[in-house]
């Protein structure tokens, strides 16, 4: 069995480089941050450490988490974001590493760990390779104000808080260029899963 993470900074396509791995490679997907949401929501681990320490002001009328809410305070502190990671990141990558366990036992070929954050996610722990995928900033950018309604004052918060490039590049073993089109993209796959 192989694991791959795959990492890269906001827009810059980890998931549709996940998504080709399950369509073409038949890849088993892990999203950490769709596990981390799953960890904040009512009832579950994360949601009272974050309720806690950020206030009731992150709620919405239902008592559920607030994500826009939450992300605007902790993409203005940096303080603050790494005070939210220290609460989900340690039961998302337990439950990364149980689900690796279970694909194990299961024969899963091929698993894919999509995560924004290498070091905090641990990924040379597990991972045997590890794809940066880097687009440029100007092309992140169009993709943020398509895809999500981003303005620029919110993309600027975002890219203040994330690690840059020669981190990502320093914490990973290959990188995939995605400012072109999916055959090229999946050629660049090819390659790299040859290796």
């Amino acid at each position: 069995m192989k694991v791959i993470g795959i990492t890269g900074g906001v827009g810059s396509g980890k998931s549709l480089i996940a998504e080709i791995m399950k369509e073409h490679y038949h890849a088993y997907l892990i999203n950490t941050d769709q596990i981390a949401h799953a960890l904040m929501e009512k009832g579950k681990v994360c949601y009272n450490l974050i309720v806690n320490y950020f206030g009731e002001g992150i709620l919405n009328s239902s008592g559920d988490i607030n994500r826009i809410a939450l992300g605007s305070i902790v993409y203005q502190t940096p303080e603050k974001l790494l005070i939210l990671n220290s609460f989900t990141h340690p039961y998302v990558m337990a439950h990364v590493k149980k689900l690796i366990e279970e694909k194990r036992e299961e024969d899963e070929n091929l698993i894919c760990v999509e995560t924004a954050l290498p070091l905090q996610a641990g990924l040379k722990d597990f991972c045997d390779a590890i794809w940066y995928v880097f687009a440029p900033e100007d092309i992140r950018r169009d993709r943020l104000k398509q895809s999500r309604n981003y303005d620029e004052q919110k993309i600027d918060q975002i890219f203040k808080n994330q690690i840059s490039d020669s981190e990502y590049r320093n914490n990973s073993t290959q990188v995939i260029i995605n400012d072109c089109s999916r055959e090229k993209i999946l050629e660049q796959i090819e390659v790299l899963l040859e290796k």
